[in-house]
């Protein structure tokens, strides 16, 4: 198959190295990719992943046409970051396909997409959402009551998804909001990652180390990450706070990091804040972690990279129970209730620093189910069955369409559109689609 694959491209994006990692399984399976870069105009410069084939920026218009023409499936990589995305937006309405879905929240996208396309955006809120949250949607004071207002409310997910000609997408706990505003397959498929430098990855030095126990969270900080949370579970236990240094890695703001900061310090907590690193100095720490807190509230994404990698690296792994992170396997991370998260966390730090044993078998069944699950080369196959099955939806599909339309032509409500007397006898198109739609 011809494939025509958008995705942010710059190595600061995570899935734009999960789309590298599938696009070389599909060319090394005989598939013929182009990548069309889907970052913002300010973005493009930026160093790219190795696809390993032919990159194209979404901007130029006439040859992403002629490839859109030309090929066999046209895929979206699709995640909560408007920059990152915006090439995805631009031409998934003029070019549907298959949209892996990476996030089962995209208010910001959204957002970020609404301030080109004012009238549209509202109209597109009030029509999944009514009128209140249409009217809601840009009057939050900040970051932290916009995602605690709309998460529920006015998700955008319908707004993607009823975009697509199909749908991946990588756990279960936000489906049904995909099941209703796709009409094409869907289907659940673990998200591909690697760990690619295992091989730097320093052993800990057990007899060095043995008077400390190294906890670290990897990534943006911000309040969703639970950093707040680790600190008064180590504050609130003596046996952690002798021997524990908690390292928060990845990018923080200044303010963030002045507050857990101030909170360690009054808790007698050993925090180290190291801010972005590069790959060796990220290498260095994630080997001498006895553990990585993935915490996770509230839980907005498909699937968790820095989870997934954790896991690969075999590093014991402890997350909050919920979305993604509850299905994973019981015997490969411990999971964590957000309604008793501190005592909670406390316990589950103080047996894993008591118990390196039961550390290292954890680390060990979260790397080999991992490695097995989280397969590039899976992921490339299931991606052309799901191309297959949107096309031998899309005869039924346009059918359905059509007839739906020729109602509403002829003054049929939308309640009336709902009726059994109308809906039952476009069931003669199940028996086919079903065999499509999985999930």
């Amino acid at each position: 198959m011809k494939l025509v694959i958008f995705t942010p491209a710059m190595k600061a994006s995570a899935i734009g190295r999960m789309t590298s990692l599938v696009t070389r399984s599909l060319a090394g399976n005989g598939h013929e990719v182009v990548v069309v870069r889907a970052e913002d105009e300010t973005h493009q410069s930026s160093p790219p992943h190795d696809f390993g084939v032919e990159l194209v920026p979404w901007t130029d218009s006439d040859q992403v046409a002629s490839l859109t023409q030309s090929a066999d499936a046209l895929v979206y990589q699709i995640g909560d970051n408007y920059p990152y995305h915006r090439g995805c937006l631009e031409w998934l309405p003029r070019a549907p396909g298959i949209v892996c879905l990476h996030d089962f929240y995209l208010g910001n996208l959204f957002y970020g997409w609404a301030q080109h396309h004012g009238v549209e955006a509202e109209a597109t809120l009030r029509a999944w959402y009514g009128t209140e949250a249409a009217e809601r949607f840009f009057r939050y004071d900040n970051f932290e009551a916009f995602i605690d207002g709309t998460k529920d409310a006015a998700p955008m997910t319908e707004w993607v998804c009823s975009l697509a000609d199909g749908i991946i997408t990588h756990s279960s706990w936000g489906i049904q909001r995909v099941l209703k505003s796709c009409p094409g397959p869907v289907r659940v498929v673990p998200l591909a990652y690697d760990a690619p430098n295992i091989s730097a990855l320093q052993p800990i030095d057990r007899e060095a180390h043995r008077d400390r126990f190294n906890v670290l969270t990897i990534g943006h900080v911000n309040p969703n990450k639970r950093a707040e949370s680790v600190i008064r579970a180590i504050g609130n236990s003596e046996s952690l706070r002798k021997k524990t240094t908690y390292r928060l890695v990845g990018k923080i703001q200044p303010p963030v990091a002045q507050q857990l900061t101030s909170l360690a310090e009054s808790l007698r907590v050993k925090l180290v804040i190291s801010g972005e690193v590069d790959d060796a100095a990220l290498m260095q720490v994630i080997g001498r972690a006895d553990v990585i807190c993935c915490l996770r509230w509230p839980c907005l994404e498909a699937a968790s990279a820095s989870a997934i990698e954790a896991m690969l690296y075999g590093k014991p792994v402890v997350v909050t129970d919920t979305g993604f992170y509850s299905e994973l396997p019981d015997v490969c991370v411990r999971k964590i209730r957000i309604q008793n998260e501190i005592p909670e966390l406390q316990q589950a730090l103080e047996h894993l620093c008591e118990n390196e044993g039961e550390r290292l078998a954890l680390g060990a069944k979260a790397a080999e189910w991992a490695a097995v699950t989280f397969s590039a080369e899976i992921y490339a196959n299931q991606l052309i069955a799901v191309s297959l099955a949107a096309q031998r939806a899309a005869p039924m599909l346009k059918a359905t369409q059509f007839l739906a339309g020729t109602l509403l032509q002829w003054g049929a409500s939308p309640a009336l559109m709902t009726l059994s007397d109308m809906t039952e006898p476009l069931r003669m198109f199940d028996s086919c689609h079903e065999a499509a739609r999985e999930t």
